[in-house]
């Protein structure tokens, strides 16, 4: 038990439904905001990216957009920030964070996401105070393609990775956390479907929802 005691959730597909809120987000914000009909392999690019990373690229796509790349993440976060808040649990979600928090772990959200739109959306369902902490791609500096970024996190919360257990959907996600030494546990997405058979060879544990976790406790 003391083995499993922190665990970091994803956000995005792991404990909300809400990958599609994301496709195309990057196109229509700069189709309805800016009035510029981008390549559409823009989202697909920026999918593995931090908010900043993407708000710098698609800076360097078009310099004609006079706002920094903070600003166009915050702009983007902004665009879809009342679609995020009602985004839906995915199966079994509520019901898993709140079991596992009395069994005695200690739940931590590791996310690109903007905190405002991941903690209206947990409050919304009811389980944002059953985590301690949310650390954001923006806040650590690194996206997950960083093993900076998990060491950054450990380091946050006290321990070393390899007393982490780093709950994903995200097949780049968990190669970069098992190269920084953490316990890495996969559940299954539907817009990862393809690439199950790699993810089940990269994770220590796959499931094929979040209930399943509670097995092993």
């Amino acid at each position: 038990m003391n083995y499993f005691k922190n665990i970091i959730f994803d956000v995005d597909g792991v404990l909300l439904d809400s990958m599609s809120i994301w496709a195309n987000c990057a196109n229509r914000y700069l189709a309805e905001v800016h009035g510029i009909d981008a390549p559409s392999e823009l989202d697909q690019q920026c999918a593995t990216m931090s908010l900043l990373e993407a708000g710098a690229y698609i800076k360097e796509l078009f310099p004609q957009i006079r706002m920094s790349e903070k600003e166009l993440a915050g702009g983007v976060t902004e665009f879809i920030r009342k679609k995020y808040w009602k985004a839906p649990e995915k199966p079994g979600m509520t019901e898993t964070i709140r079991r596992l928090y009395e069994k005695g772990c200690t739940l931590f959200l590791a996310t690109a996401s903007d905190e405002i739109n991941v903690k209206g959306a947990l409050e919304n369902l009811g389980v944002w105070n059953y985590f301690q902490s949310i650390y954001t791609c923006t806040e650590i500096g690194y996206s997950k393609n960083y093993t900076e970024y998990y060491e950054g996190v450990a380091q946050r919360i006290g321990v070393s990775c390899e007393k982490l257990v780093m709950v994903e959907d995200s097949l780049h996600s968990m190669i970069t956390a098992k190269k920084a030494g953490l316990t890495v546990f996969g559940v299954y997405e539907e817009r990862s479907k393809e690439q199950k058979e790699d993810i089940q060879m990269v994770c220590d544990r796959y499931f094929n929802n979040l209930e399943e976790m509670l097995s092993i406790f």
